[in-house]
């Protein structure tokens, strides 16, 4: 288990260079909640900026979940570039 996570990707769009950088840290429910709930729940930033992800409610692998949320931006930026989209090794 991770508490804090962050994943990067460097990425060119017709000649422009861009960067999708992931943070994801793992904060603990401070309520008492029903039985069997998760007492973890993740908060996340992509290129600084907030991020909801349904599965944020219940993650217990901040480096996991990070990965994740970069991969969900590089598809939808295949989407919606196509080929003009070149990645750069992991």
């Amino acid at each position: 288990m991770k508490l804090k996570g962050k994943h990067t990707i460097k990425y060119t769009i017709a000649g422009k260079h861009g960067e999708a950088i992931a943070e994801v840290e793992l904060k603990q429910v401070t309520e008492l909640g029903k039985p069997f709930q998760n007492i973890w729940y993740g908060v996340a930033t992509l290129n600084e900026k907030p991020y909801e992800h349904p599965d944020l409610a219940f993650c217990v692998n901040a480096q996991f979940m990070a990965e994740q949320i970069v991969d969900n931006e590089i598809k939808k930026l295949r989407v919606e570039h196509g080929p003009k989209l070149r990645v750069k090794k992991k």
